[in-house]
Formats: C-alpha cells, structure tokens, sequence
C-alpha cells in the first residue's frame, strides 16, 4: 500500500470520530440524574417542551453521522440497526439512573430521529453529487 492510500485510510477513519463523539456525548447527558437547566419562568401558553425536540435532535445527528463515518464500510441496513439499538439501549440505560426512568413515548421519538438523520443523509449525498456533477 503506498503512503497516499494509507493517508486516504486514515481519514476514511477519521470520519467516524463524530459519530463516536455523539454516541458520548448521549451517553453522558442520559447518565445525569437532572440533564435540563433550570427553566425560566414563562406563561403556561408559551411553555415548550423540549424533551421531544432534544431527542429527535440528538438521534437525527447520530444516525446521520453514523452514516457518514460509516457507509463506506458497513451495508445501510446495519448502521440503522445499530442506531435502533443505541436509542434503545439509551433509554434501558436510564432506567438505572436516579430521577430517571425507560419511557416509550422517548424511545418512539428516538427511532423517530434516527430515521429523519438517515433521509437527510441520503438528501444531503444526493445534492452533493447533483452539485458535483453540475461543476
């Protein structure tokens, strides 16, 4: 192999870090036993839940960088599997944290996410190549 191939691998590599980086940085807000700030005070009509917009976030961003670092390597359909799994060992993982505790309504909302992250990956990597081949 020579040192050009090599450095190719090495960044091929490198693009699975995020993925990695998000898995942690899901793991260790799931760990806390109050993730949320303290709310600012609002009239009940402009309340907002966030709960539902963090976790379609969150899971949308794993997937899709799941995608990225990934596809190149493994078949689509293990990178969703994986991803399916991570939601749900998120929310089992939750169920042993204290003031916490394993819901569905999350865990739907999550494999809600990871389906969203996969379109736009497959949106984004269109358009790349629609841009691409337009240049």
């Amino acid at each position: 192999m020579s040192e050009i191939e090599d450095k190719w691998s090495y960044i091929n590599y490198l693009k699975t870090l995020p993925a990695v980086i998000i898995g942690i940085v899901i793991f260790y807000f799931s760990s806390l036993s109050n993730p949320y700030p303290t709310p600012v005070p609002v009239p009940e009509e402009f309340a907002l839940n966030l709960n539902p917009i963090m976790h379609l976030g969150e899971f949308g961003l794993l997937s899709f960088l799941l995608f990225f670092g990934f596809s190149s390597k493994v078949k689509p359909i293990y990178i969703l599997i994986v991803a399916f799994f991570y939601a749900f060992l998120d929310e089992i993982h939750q169920f042993f944290v204290p003031n916490r505790y394993f819901d569905i309504f999350d865990l739907i909302i999550d494999m809600i996410g990871v389906i969203i992250g996969v379109l736009s990956y497959f949106l984004v990597k269109k358009l790349n190549i629609k841009f691409k081949t337009r240049i």
